[in-house]
C-alpha cells in the first residue's frame, strides 16, 4: 500500500513537470543523460537504440581526511522507434524477494507516458497519460522580473576540450568553470567549481557528467554496461496481467487513498 502511494505521488509530480515543460513558451533542448526527468523530457531520438545502467557516484572528503561515498544505479533503454524506458528502485531485493521497481515508458509515436510497478507487492496496474505532440504556442512569456543583486557576480567560462571516446562512441567534451567570488555566499575567498560533460552528438545522449565543488565534493553520473542493440520490445509495454488505466482516473483514486490514510 505504502509503495503504491509512493509510486503514485512520484508519477503525479513527474506528469506535472512534463506538462509544464510541454506548455512552456520557450523550451530549451534537453539531451538525455539516462536520468528519469531528462529521459522523459528529451526530444525523441529514433534510429539510435541503446540500453545501459546509469550510475551515480558521490564522494566527499572531509577536513580530517574522512571520505564519504554514496552510489546509486538504475536501468534505462531506448528502442529504434524512440521509446524510452527508465526504472526507479522503490525497494531493494530482500528475503528472497525481487526488488520493487517503478517503471516509466515514454512513447513519442503514441504520445503517451505509461507507468507501472513491478515486484512482490505490485498492484498490477499501469497508468497512461497523453502528452501533447508539440508544445503549446499560445502561451505568452511573463515579463521578466529584474531583481537587483548587489552581491559579487559569479564568473563563468566554458572550454571546449575536444573529442574523446566513451563506450566505443566519439564524444565531445565541454568543461564549464564557475568562480564564486568572495562575499557572494558567505565565503571569505573565491570558490571554484567545475562541470564536465561528455556528449555523443550522433545519439543525442550525454554519456557522462562530472561536477567538482569543494563545498560538497565530487559527483559523477555515467552510462555503463552500454549496448547499442535494439532492446526487447516487451520492455516498453506493461507485463501480461496488468490492468491499464487512464492516469487521471488513477490520480483520482490515489487522492481517495490519501484521504483515507489521513482519516
Amino acid at each position: 500500500m505504502r509503495k503504491s502511494l509512493m509510486a503514485g505521488i512520484v508519477s503525479a509530480a513527474l506528469f506535472a513537470s512534463i506538462a509544464s515543460a510541454q506548455t512552456a513558451p520557450e523550451k530549451k533542448e534537453v539531451l538525455s543523460n539516462g536520468g528519469l526527468l531528462h529521459s522523459l523530457l528529451a526530444a525523441p531520438v529514433p534510429g539510435q537504440p541503446y540500453s545501459a545502467v546509469q550510475i551515480t557516484r558521490n564522494n566527499q572528503k572531509l577536513a580530517d581526511g574522512t571520505n564519504i561515498t554514496h552510489s546509486g544505479h538504475h536501468f534505462v533503454a531506448r528502442d529504434a522507434s524512440g521509446r524510452v524506458r527508465v526504472e526507479m528502485r522503490l525497494a531493494n531485493a530482500s528475503d528472497g524477494q525481487p526488488e520493487t521497481i517503478l517503471v516509466f515508458v515514454t512513447d513519442p509515436v503514441a504520445h503517451t507516458i505509461t507507468t507501472w510497478v513491478t515486484g512482490p507487492k505490485a498492484n498490477k496496474l499501469a497508468s497512461v497519460v497523453k502528452v501533447p505532440a508539440e508544445k503549446s504556442t499560445t502561451a505568452k512569456a511573463a515579463p521578466a522580473q529584474i531583481r537587483q543583486d548587489n552581491r559579487p557576480q559569479p564568473i563563468i567560462t566554458t572550454e571546449d576540450l575536444g573529442t574523446d571516446s566513451l563506450q566505443g562512441l566519439p564524444v565531445s567534451v565541454v568543461k564549464t568553470t564557475t568562480i564564486v567570488p568572495a562575499g557572494r555566499s558567505g565565503n571569505d575567498a573565491p570558490i571554484t567549481k567545475t562541470h564536465e560533460v561528455w556528449t555523443s552528438t550522433d545519439m543525442k545522449l550525454v554519456l557522462k557528467e562530472q561536477w567538482e565543488d569543494p563545498r560538497i565534493g565530487e559527483r559523477t553520473v555515467s552510462l555503463e554496461q552500454f549496448s547499442r542493440a535494439d532492446p526487447d520490445a516487451a520492455l516498453f509495454r506493461p507485463p501480461a496481467g496488468y490492468t491499464i488505466k487512464d492516469a487521471l482516473q488513477s490520480l483520482k483514486e490515489l487522492e481517495e487513498k490519501l484521504n483515507q490514510t489521513q482519516n
